[in-house]
């Protein structure tokens, strides 16, 4: 692996990160007057006006060729119910906490990996899975009133959403490229929330059409660096630099809304970063 190639990598990851958080906090300021259906659709009708004209120019109509409809439309609603747990979480909690909680994706993965992908987990993975599920109960600070507010409850079925997707995805990506994969997700996502978008929500006014527009910008731009990283470098190399989210997480949640993060939940942060990092390093 050319070192050349792990820098661009290395720089399209920590971009495509960003974009993730600023796609997060355009839905976070667009959640004053839509619900996450309605995100999700004008979300998927904006990344789709900018990623199908690239894909089309860089891989042409091969791109949307497939044969695996029904692995795409599987990964197309538990991913999109996953971006509509993603929204509410953070139209719920402050940038930090949310995006704290939604590293307990690959938490979920190495939990569920056993039954589901028939993998072997051993007893240190299992130590850091318990380890980081630590870390989340200290972000999520449960009480006995979590259930009538259960905002936490809603960023932890994100992760779950977001787990159960990307062990989707190791079985589309021995066929499929990335760009044919993230243009069906879209697709159906927009699919499947149109009939409530359009007949039944609210239609995006100028007060929030420049941040439902920045939803779909800022999609198509993570989705494309993201993309594009992968093919200069692997996976579990770039996967500690997505932790930058949580710099950006606070930036954005300070600017915005004045929020800091407290003491347990940068605690429960670390402790959760420090155990993925763990597994990554078991794994390579």
């Amino acid at each position: 692996m050319h070192r050349s190639n792990v820098s661009k990598a290395i720089i399209l990851t920590l971009l495509a990160t960003l974009g993730i958080v600023l796609m997060n906090t355009c839905a976070k300021k667009t959640s004053v007057a839509h619900n996450p259906v309605e995100m999700m659709f004008y979300r998927g009708l904006f990344a789709l006006a900018l990623l199908t004209p690239w894909m089309v120019v860089k891989y042409g109509c091969s791109a949307f060729k497939t044969r695996r409809v029904k692995a795409h439309l599987y990964r197309g609603i538990v991913g999109n119910v996953g971006v509509g747990f993603v929204f509410w979480a953070y139209s719920l909690l402050p940038m930090a906490d949310a995006t704290a909680l939604l590293f307990a994706a690959p938490l979920f993965v190495a939990m569920l990996s056993p039954m589901v992908l028939k993998e072997r987990v051993d007893r240190y993975r299992w130590m850091a899975v318990a380890i980081g599920f630590g870390g989340i109960l200290l972000i999520s600070r449960p009480s006995g009133g979590l259930l009538a507010n259960p905002a936490s409850l809603v960023g932890i079925a994100a992760a779950l959403c977001m787990a159960l997707v990307d062990m989707a995805l190791r079985s589309l990506g021995r066929t499929d490229p990335p760009v044919t994969t993230v243009f069906y997700f879209i697709l159906f996502g927009v699919i499947i929330s149109a009939p409530y978008a359009l007949f039944f929500g609210h239609r995006p006014d100028m007060r929030t059409l420049p941040w439902m527009v920045g939803i779909g910008v800022f999609a198509a731009f993570q989705q494309v660096a993201k993309t594009t990283a992968f093919q200069y470098a692997e996976a579990s190399l770039l996967a500690p630099y997505s932790f930058t989210s949580i710099v950006w997480a606070v930036l954005t949640g300070w600017l915005f809304w004045r929020h800091l993060p407290t003491v347990t939940a940068i605690l429960g942060t670390a402790v959760v970063i420090g155990s993925n990092l763990f597994m990554l390093w078991r794994e390579r």
